[in-house]
């Protein structure tokens, strides 16, 4: 006959299934967490507010070159629309393309709209 394993005749000890840490450990490692946490988010502020200060002063750097460039375009369009103009009123007597079509000297920058191709 064969014989069967049993268990120990004052049986198995109780299985330790609950880890048995203080409460302060716990209080202790939240603790550290939060602070670790705080740390990082004020880093990330600091960070943003370093990024967004960066991005403000380029742009007050760029700002005269943009509108240089802005002005160089707007130059070179009021030359291409005069050509136009004179090309297209070359038939009309008494045209004069460089006059103002208003009663007064002011200079109006003109409207250039860009509109989509469909």
């Amino acid at each position: 006959m064969v014989s069967q394993d049993l268990p120990p005749a004052k049986g198995y000890e109780p299985i330790q299934w609950k880890v048995s840490f203080r409460p302060s450990i716990y209080a202790a490692a939240v603790l550290g967490f939060s602070a670790w946490g705080f740390y990082k988010l004020v880093a990330v502020i600091r960070e943003r507010n370093e990024l967004a200060r960066e991005r403000a002063w380029s742009r007050i750097y760029l700002q005269p070159v943009l509108e240089a460039e802005a002005d160089r375009d707007a130059v070179r369009r009021h030359f291409s629309a005069l050509a136009k103009e004179k090309e297209i009123m070359k038939d009309v007597e008494g045209w004069d393309p460089e006059e103002s079509v208003y009663n007064d000297k002011k200079f109006r920058r003109p409207t250039y709209i860009s509109l989509p191709k469909f």
